[in-house]
């Protein structure tokens, strides 16, 4: 059986416990130490690891505006070894230190990372290389993903992550000429190197926005040019159908939770947007359908119901007392509160869905 990776302090409270157990003759030292065999603990941020960051970050701005405030006194030859010479340079000292000084290594390699993307930026200025703001980040994500491959560092895919939310949003928005079809590769192999990676959270989490953000800005960007006349319903649907997809579909365990979670918030936000583009129809169905998500056990239903009404509140100004509308709102809350209350003392699930 494989090791389970816990925290550094559910591991403390797991040890405590068994040495209670152990104290009161419940398992012998033997059992004890076999149990907690069964477990790894998580490398969590130290000390060490984001003083070494920052470090690594203070190190790499020095070096580029060093570089920067003396660019114009240098040739363009040794402006291009500069480059090279820092890149190389860090990144084989963090190779070389890899063993002996994992950490400080790790920070070099992110030093590198800063001096690389600086590099494409600076090489594209001295030789006056036609390329767009967009694709520059584009070449800066290539680079880091492989790096972050290497490392088995989820905070460089998290950065890769970040380039590329960049790149795609830039391409839609400020280069109307240029299509970020690159992205329809990179997502899939981040989704790998996320399988490799035993799906992380945080990291599952930003691959699925940049998906869900992807999906959307393209409908934005094509369906306006199909001439339908509700474009933007149009669009807001598909994505209200692709929250409820998100929400129930099956995914690795370690991905479900995190997925389903965005998935509800994604129908939830477009819901709202359709009150306003559907007749009365929709909001009563969709108030259906949450109190049946609700009556399942899903935490985060109550939230968008709280949206929902909030929503209506803001329209009935001109017609309803706004004490009226607090009180019903206040009395749906209070018995969602009774209702899982009493679920809770019956055994009930909940979850954070």
């Amino acid at each position: 059986m494989a090791k389970k990776e816990i925290t550094k302090k559910q591991f403390d409270f797991l040890e405590h416990e068994l040495k209670y157990l152990e104290t009161g003759g419940v398992i012998s030292e033997q059992e004890k130490e076999k149990m907690l065999g069964s477990y790894d603990v998580k490398d969590n941020l130290s000390f060490i690891t984001i003083l070494l960051s920052i470090g690594a970050l203070l190190l790499g701005l020095g070096v580029l505006t060093f570089v920067a405030s003396n660019w114009i006194y240098l040739n363009k030859g040794v402006k291009f070894l500069i480059i090279i010479a820092c890149l190389i340079g860090v990144n084989f000292a963090g190779i070389k230190w890899q063993k002996r000084f994992p950490k400080t290594a790790r920070s070099l390699h992110y030093v590198g990372i800063l001096i690389f993307g600086a590099g494409i930026f600076l090489v594209e200025q001295m030789f006056n290389i036609s390329i767009n703001f967009n694709s520059s980040f584009l070449l800066w994500a290539i680079g880091t993903v492989f790096i972050g491959y290497y490392l088995k560092d989820v905070f460089i895919l998290l950065f890769t992550s970040f380039l590329l939310f960049i790149y795609i949003n830039g391409s839609i928005f400020l280069d109307e000429t240029s299509y970020p079809l690159a992205i329809l590769v990179f997502i899939p192999f981040l989704y790998i190197l996320l399988k490799k990676f035993d799906y992380p959270k945080a990291l599952g989490f930003f691959i699925n926005a940049l998906a869900i953000n992807t999906i959307a800005l393209f409908l934005m960007e094509f369906v306006p040019k199909l001439d339908f006349k509700q474009s933007n319903t149009i669009v807001l649907s598909i994505l209200f159908v692709l929250g409820i997809i998100l929400a129930y579909l099956p995914f690795p365990s370690k991905l479900q939770s995190t997925t389903h979670i965005q998935g509800h918030t994604l129908h939830g936000i477009t819901a709202l947007f359709l009150t306003f583009e559907f007749s009365i129809w929709f909001p009563i169905a969709y108030f259906i359908f949450l109190l049946y998500l609700i009556l399942k056990g899903s935490l985060t239903s109550i939230v968008i119901i709280c949206a929902l009404i909030f929503r209506y509140y803001i329209d009935s100004f001109d017609f309803l007392p706004k004490s009226l509308t607090f009180i019903i709102g206040g009395i749906m809350l209070i018995g969602f509160g009774f209702f899982f209350e009493n679920q809770r003392k019956k055994g009930g699930d909940f979850n954070e869905e």
